[in-house]
Parts: structure tokens; C-alpha cells; sequence
């Protein structure tokens, strides 16, 4: 039972820490949206249910699905970089339709990965009944659902305590969108054209994108913005 435990925990910790990341610097701007459940919802649904989708390609030899990948890669990027383009350039007033796909495309650059986090079961259900292995994917979502949880009200924090005048929101505003980029920079690269970049590459490519397009478009003061977090 230790190991069953350790070996669920040990796979909640590697799929969640991205969630939590995400969600604590997406807090203020989800409860500003109403986006708050869906989002924590969603996270968490989807690290369920992806590791467990995995683990059945697996166990019945299905090999169609990898084919999808690549499109989730295009699928997830366009939906960021369209509201990227909407908020940076053409300066549209962000819609609960645009928030929600916005969403959506993190979800999926977020949460892709769990997919093929469920083939790696095969090396820890060695002694499993069927019915453990069942409830460690349940186990597994649970912890991503109190990282996300954790994370959010983290998040809030922060934001009250040193984000209130509006040289800190434009920081806040430029790492945020920054984030947003660099899910969009993963789904292409990692998913579209299984490119094998680490974290910290991708997040400072999108940091340097991101501000150079707000240097150039002059479209995001703090302003204009504080209501309107990604």
C-alpha cells in the first residue's frame, strides 16, 4: 500500500507542478472572469482522464491517437496566439467567449502531456489489482485538483499584496502574457514539431516576443489592462 501511494503521489507531483504555476499566475485575472471553477475544473478533469486514456492506448495497442498530437499542437498555439493578437495588437475588449478559449487552448498545452503520462503505469502496476490501478488515476487527479486550489488562493495573494500600482501591473501583465506564450511556444514545438526544448528556452523566447510587441504597440499600460488578465 506504501508503494501504490508513493507511486501516485510521485505522478501527481510530475503532472501538476505546470498546473500550479499556471493557475497561481492566472489567479487574479480567473476570479476577475468568473473563471475560476472551469478552469480548476478542467485542469483537473482532464489530468484524470488523460493519464487513464493513455494508460488504454497502452493496454489495447492502439496506435492512432499519436497521430493527433501535432494537430493538438497547432489547435492549442492558435487559440492562444489568437487572444494574444486580440489583447497585444488589435486591442479588442476581451470577451467571456475569447477568456473561455483562451482557456481551453492552456488547458490543452497544459494537459496534453498527461496523455502519455498514463503509458508510464506499466512500470508501477506490477502487483496492482485492477481496482488499484483504477483508483490511482482518481488519487492522481485529486492531488493536481489541490495543487490547482493551493495555487489559485497563492496566487491571489500575491497579486493584493505587491501587483497594486501600475508599474507592478505592467510587470504583472508582461509575465502573465509571457506565461500564456510560452504554452503556446510548448504546444508547436514539443507537440507540432517534436522539438525537445527545455522549459526555461521556450519561456524566455516568449518573455523577449512579448515585450517586444508591447514595446511596439504601445498597447498595454496597466490602465488600460487590470481588468482585463489573461
Amino acid at each position: 500500500m506504501d508503494h501504490f501511494l508513493i507511486a501516485c503521489l510521485l505522478m501527481g507531483l510530475g503532472i501538476g507542478v505546470d498546473v500550479a504555476i499556471a493557475t497561481a499566475l492566472r489567479a487574479r485575472s480567473l476570479r476577475q472572469q468568473n473563471m475560476t471553477l472551469p478552469w480548476i475544473g478542467g485542469v483537473s478533469l482532464t489530468h484524470t482522464v488523460f493519464p487513464m486514456i493513455g494508460y488504454l492506448v497502452t493496454y489495447f495497442s492502439l496506435q492512432s491517437l499519436p497521430a493527433v498530437t501535432p494537430v493538438i499542437g497547432v489547435l492549442a498555439a492558435g487559440l492562444i496566439i489568437w487572444f494574444l493578437w486580440g489583447e497585444l495588437i488589435a486591442e479588442q475588449e476581451e470577451s467571456e467567449s475569447q477568456q473561455l478559449m483562451v482557456t481551453i487552448g492552456i488547458i490543452l498545452a497544459v494537459s496534453w502531456d498527461a496523455l502519455w503520462s498514463g503509458p508510464a503505469k506499466s512500470a508501477q502496476v506490477e502487483g496492482w489489482s485492477e481496482l488499484m490501478i483504477w483508483i490511482s488515476f482518481l488519487l492522481v487527479g485529486l492531488i493536481v485538483l489541490l495543487f490547482a486550489i493551493f495555487a489559485f488562493r497563492l496566487g491571489l495573494v500575491a497579486c493584493n499584496r505587491y501587483f497594486q500600482n501600475s508599474r507592478r501591473m505592467t510587470v504583472m501583465l508582461w509575465l502573465q502574457y509571457s506565461v500564456i506564450g510560452y504554452f503556446a511556444l510548448l504546444a508547436l514545438t514539443k507537440y507540432t514539431f517534436t522539438m525537445d526544448l527545455t522549459w526555461w528556452a521556450l519561456l524566455m523566447m516568449s518573455m523577449a516576443i512579448i515585450a517586444v510587441v508591447m514595446a511596439l504597440t504601445g498597447s498595454m499600460t496597466a490602465q488600460q489592462k487590470s481588468t482585463a488578465l489573461p
